[in-house]
């Protein structure tokens, strides 16, 4: 969901992904890497391509009549804002920064687990790392969401 934003396109992009992998399974070969950075992959690759795809926004009226939750529209809308402000803050960084903030605070692989899912050095992964987090920082800055930036890497030092 990361990468889509609902559960039905993450399902099928998912879906996607599989039929992918079972057409490129004769293509694959050993190079050493571990066989989830082939899948890694052809999910970037997935995932590219459906983003190029225009998507329709959803509306106020529609999130009103059909929270995610049934229990706090408020809440509900105020994470959809910040998370929509998120991905287009994301969206302006380099496709390096962008992937390896998603795999590492996202999804939640460890830097040696990214770094050989994109065939980094755990130290590259960090130092990458390091440079998105800045970069993405100063986006949000100029945009004038430095606080929601501030509140998410609070978040993540309390854990």
């Amino acid at each position: 969901m990361s990468r889509t934003g609902a559960k039905h396109e993450a399902e099928d992009l998912v879906a996607d992904v599989f039929i992918r992998a079972m057409g490129a399974l004769d293509r694959y070969e050993d190079r050493g890497l571990p066989f989830v950075a082939f899948l890694f992959r052809i999910a970037r690759n997935a995932a590219i391509d459906r983003s190029r795809k225009t998507r329709p926004d959803m509306s106020i009226d529609e999130l009103v009549s059909h929270p995610e939750s049934g229990q706090n529209v408020e809440a509900e809308a105020v994470r959809s804002i910040e998370r929509d402000t998120l991905f287009k803050a994301m969206s302006k960084l380099k496709p390096d920064y962008r992937e390896v903030l998603l795999l590492r605070f996202v999804e939640g692989y460890g830097a040696a687990d990214v770094g050989r899912m994109t065939g980094r050095s755990e130290g590259a992964v960090r130092t990458l790392q390091h440079r998105a987090l800045d970069r993405l920082r100063k986006v949000l800055e100029r945009s004038g969401e430095l606080s929601l930036f501030e509140r998410l890497s609070g978040a993540d030092a309390a854990e």
